[in-house]
């Protein structure tokens, strides 16, 4: 490359060819006095197909909704111009204009500018179809579809989803307004197991559900969509500890709310059927109080609704009832032993109830248990404690704690004595009997 630049004839040939071409140039406007018909000197002709029209339309209160279609350009002129033309490619524009006139159906001419004084150009179809209508702004709801809703994880349920913002403005010309039926976010649930937020692009549909190229304000918005794990309602167990102090009762203990809801896997919930953990000291109750405690969270259990619940105890003051020759109760007992109380002999004492008027008024003899547990001792002589149960909200004060018992092997051995104090009869003896009485 580099030896031609050194080649002289090379050099004179590009200077040559470089003169005709300013040649050319600079004597574009004597051409019609050029004699003969040398390239470039002589008139020519042009054709451009499928030329693009511009419309200048008011676009802060119109919509363009009828664009012209592309017309046919024929340029005529020197021969130079069309040649300088299409290796400019200098900026030039065919285009109608709508500028200040209302909403409607236009016919008008296409107009040009950009070409040399010295071309004729002529535009087929001259005038073009051109339509614009008002533009309206319109706010959409939007609505969600949720697709795959049966490829969420078992046990799960689907919420109502919500969206931010929930409605959007759709800028456009009043036809394509009238034309929308819907605005749509779409979201898929497969997989799921966990409420979820995700950012969804909007689609805008007519009554026939075929999309419409229009743009909304905003473009995306953030779908939230619920998903509860499986759940059930349980009670709330109060614990208590400690005592009231004397001449209180308790009137009544309630949880505000009752139960709880607990979510999680069914095979966890379904083996619970109480909250508890929750326990109020009755030694520093001394009026009518409201505690609030935070739910406890069973293991395996993902959440608990409401969090929290409040304990209200309601306090009067105590009254007592009394039963006389309450029966004491044996438990744990042997079929082949027999129990027999030393001290106190009948196996009763004298109790007494205290609690609320209200609670007291309700209670019956059978809803007592006095009792002693006797399982697992030997035959002999045991002091064992006393032990009650009674409704919730009333205690009891006996007249001592423990008794005395004396167990024994039920089954008599030879030469025991019969219940009236005389040695068992032989079977001879009874037939004889018998026979006397005969």
């Amino acid at each position: 490359m580099d030896k031609l630049f050194y080649n002289t004839w090379f050099i004179k040939g590009i200077s040559v060819l470089i003169a005709i071409l300013l040649f050319l140039m600079v004597n574009a406007d004597n051409v019609n006095n050029q004699p003969g018909g040398i390239p470039g000197i002589t008139n020519g002709l042009r054709v451009m197909e499928e030329v693009d029209v511009t419309v200048y339309y008011d676009d802060d209160r119109h919509v363009l909704t009828q664009a012209p279609e592309p017309v046919q350009v024929t340029l005529r002129g020197p021969q130079s111009v069309l040649t300088y033309l299409q290796l400019a490619n200098p900026r030039f524009e065919f285009y109608v204009d709508l500028r200040g006139k209302e909403a409607g159906v236009y016919y008008e001419r296409v107009h040009h500018r950009g070409f040399s004084p010295d071309l004729s150009v002529s535009v087929v179809p001259s005038t073009v179809r051109v339509t614009i209508q008002e533009k309206q702004t319109v706010s959409f709801p939007v609505e969600v579809e949720l697709i795959n809703q049966g490829e969420i994880e078992d046990g799960y349920s689907l919420g109502t989803p919500t969206v931010t913002p929930s409605n959007v403005d759709i800028t456009a010309a009043q036809g394509i307004v009238e034309q929308i039926a819907s605005v749509r976010a779409t979201v898929d649930v497969s997989g799921r197991n966990a409420t979820f937020q995700e950012a969804t692009g909007l689609v805008v549909l007519d009554q026939y559900g075929n999309e419409i190229n229009v743009t909304t304000n905003p473009p995306v918005v953030d779908v939230t969509v619920p998903i509860t794990s499986p759940y059930k309602e349980v009670p709330i167990r109060i614990d208590r500890e400690g005592e009231l102090r004397a001449g209180l009762a308790i009137e009544n203990i309630t949880a505000q709310p009752s139960h709880i809801t607990i979510y999680g896997p069914a095979s966890v919930i379904n083996n619970i059927s109480f909250i508890d953990g929750i326990a109020i000291n009755l030694s520093q109750i001394n009026g009518d109080t409201a505690l609030t405690y935070s739910v406890p969270v069973p293991e395996g259990v993902e959440r608990v609704e409401p969090e929290t619940v409040t304990i209200n105890i309601d306090v009067t003051e105590e009254e007592q009832r009394d039963f006389a020759d309450f029966a004491i109760g044996i438990v744990g007992r042997s079929e082949d032993k027999v129990y027999e109380f030393i001290d106190p002999e009948e196996g009763t004492i004298d109790i007494a109830i205290l609690g609320s008027a209200t609670h007291l008024s309700r209670i019956e003899r059978n809803d007592l248990q006095l009792y002693i547990d006797v399982e697992g001792l030997p035959d002999g002589e045991h002091t064992v404690p006393l032990q009650f149960n009674g409704p919730q909200n009333v205690r009891a004060t006996l007249e001592r704690s423990n008794v005395r018992i004396l167990i024994s092997d039920d089954s008599p051995t030879e030469g025991e004595t019969g219940d009236n104090g005389e040695s068992p009869a032989t079977e001879d003896e009874e037939e004889d009997s018998e026979a006397e009485t005969t």
